[in-house]
């Protein structure tokens, strides 16, 4: 019940307290049967009654203690009721007490938090975002500072994201831009995460600092690698000096890839923490690198004193443009299964888990393991991305996955330097349009056909943060005809690209 209606009810039981009052104690008519009898002895003795003083009360005080009970009481509960009925009237109508309509309840606040930004990469910047109450189609992009000014390192028209609509995270990759400015030792970057819609810039992340990897310190701060200077052949008195001769052209030896142990470990037969362990590996140790696992987390070494075995990537620190040049070694032990319907590849084990990559009907992958009822599997796919897939998007031998071994263990976000590409596909015999000089990033991974349309032959596929370029797009803007990035051009659907709408106005028309 509210304030108003509570005083409107207390005003109306003052008002009949009142009235109760007034025709309780209200002053009765003398009756003849209640006046007193007349003295005997007064009666002969007529009196003057013109004679006797008036006594009228001169004050409102000897006014109201002479005035019956009932006037008393009219008088003293009067202004109460008054004031009852002034407030309840306020109250009611929005006086004192303000409406009583329930307030509008204020939609959360959109937010945005970087978890980590990091030169991962060759030209590449890596930031990982954590959002909050992002509206549906929110589009995210990053802007970079050195000491607070805006620095325009990379390309704006490929630093574009979209996150996760069930755990909200998003990653952004930064490419280096054509002539972009070379960047600074003794100063500070920064790279803030901003999100937008259609109506423009919703929300925006606190700066978080850059870190540069070791391995692409010398490429992000454009360090030249110091020449190796052959030592100078001192002749002794008794040589003739040696007639000058032109220098030879230098040929640069093959270079072993080594790594070296940034913690220390154990050294194993196999690529898995369950394997024998040969040796360890101690801090500082520099390890020759020979092969690596088809999933790219394990590297085979050899120590300086000649024993051989596998190590953990997380143990080393390895240049990474050279370490994707290794052999892969290829797995005789590992069972496959054929993928049956496309999906994502995850970190973990659940919905909630970061889409790294996708698998597409007809592929075939490795199974590593799978979680405790079975209902995902871990595998590696045929772009060697190593991650957790649904086991509803497999055809897998019940006796092959009774035999892999139970892990809920996440995968690590693989970095985009590292990510091997498939062999391409023949393209076939057809005109590609000119390029535009624009281009989308890919946010959900599916085929590239050779016409606009579901039933166009499958060319090849396009998968998650990969950029493509637009070459033209239908007269309904349904279908875009592209690029992808192993240089195949067919036809992908609009829902598989994030494309900024000013792009998508200038992408030409064609068939």
């Amino acid at each position: 019940m509210s304030i108003g209606i509570i005083a409107i009810v207390l005003s109306i039981v003052a008002i009949l307290i009142v009235a109760f009052i007034l025709f309780i104690v209200r002053p009765r008519a003398a009756r003849p049967d209640d006046l007193p009898l007349p003295d005997i002895a007064e009666i002969s003795q007529p009196i003057d009654y013109t004679s006797l003083p008036e006594e009228t009360p001169r004050s409102l005080g000897e006014r109201f203690l002479a005035a019956p009970l009932a006037i008393k009481a009219l008088v003293l509960l009067a202004p109460v009721v008054l004031i009852g009925v002034i407030a309840a009237l306020l109250l009611t109508f929005g006086g004192l007490g303000g409406s009583n309509a329930t307030p509008t309840p204020v939609p959360p606040q959109p937010r945005l938090v970087v978890e980590r930004a990091e030169v991962a990469g060759a030209g590449k910047i890596v930031v990982v975002v954590q959002t909050e109450n992002l509206p549906a189609g929110a589009t995210l992009t990053a802007l970079m500072r050195e000491d607070g000014q805006e620095f325009p390192w990379f390309d704006p028209e490929t630093a574009l994201a979209q996150p996760d609509p069930l755990s909200g995270a998003a990653q952004i990759v930064l490419d280096r831009r054509a002539n972009a400015p070379t960047p600074r030792q003794d100063a500070t970057y920064t790279v803030i995460a901003i999100a937008s819609d259609q109506s423009g810039e919703i929300a925006r992340s606190d700066p978080a600092t850059l870190d540069v990897l070791r391995p692409f310190v010398n490429d992000f701060y454009a360090i030249a690698a110091e020449p190796t200077v052959a030592p100078a052949l001192t002749p002794t008195a008794t040589q003739p000096p040696a007639t000058p001769e032109p220098s030879p052209t230098a040929v640069e030896a093959t270079r072993e890839l080594t790594g070296t142990a940034t913690i220390a470990g154990n050294i194993r037969r196999e690529p898995n923490r369950e394997a024998e362990v040969l040796g360890r590996l101690a801090l500082g140790e520099v390890v020759t690198l020979i092969e690596r696992s088809i999933d790219g987390e394990w590297y085979r070494v050899t120590t300086s004193e000649g024993l051989s075995g596998w190590v953990s990537r997380t143990l080393l620190v390895v240049d990474q443009n050279l370490a994707a040049q290794l052999p892969v070694a290829t797995p005789t032990d590992l069972r496959k299964a054929a993928v049956f319907n496309g999906g994502n590849v995850r970190t973990s084990p659940s919905l909630r888990g970061l889409v790294i990559d996708q698998i597409n009907a007809g592929e075939s992958v490795f199974l590593l393991a799978r979680n405790a009822d079975s209902t995902w599997l871990k595998i590696i796919n045929e772009r060697k991305m190593t991650g957790w897939v649904s086991r509803t998007l497999l055809t897998i031998a019940p006796d092959d996955l009774r035999r892999l071994p139970v892990s809920n263990e996440t995968v690590p976000t693989p970095l985009p330097a590292t990510v091997a590409a498939l062999p391409p596909p023949p393209t076939p015999n057809a005109t590609v349009p000119p390029a535009t000089g624009l281009t989308a990033i890919v946010f959900n991974g599916g085929n590239v056909r050779a016409a606009p349309n579901l039933q166009g032959q499958v060319l090849d596929q396009i998968n998650a943060r990969e950029t493509v370029q637009l070459l033209s797009k239908t007269p309904d803007g349904n279908w875009y005809r592209i690029t992808n990035v192993r240089g195949v051009t067919g036809w992908v659907n609009r829902t598989l690209l994030t494309i900024d709408p000013d792009v998508a106005r200038r992408v030409p028309v064609g068939q």
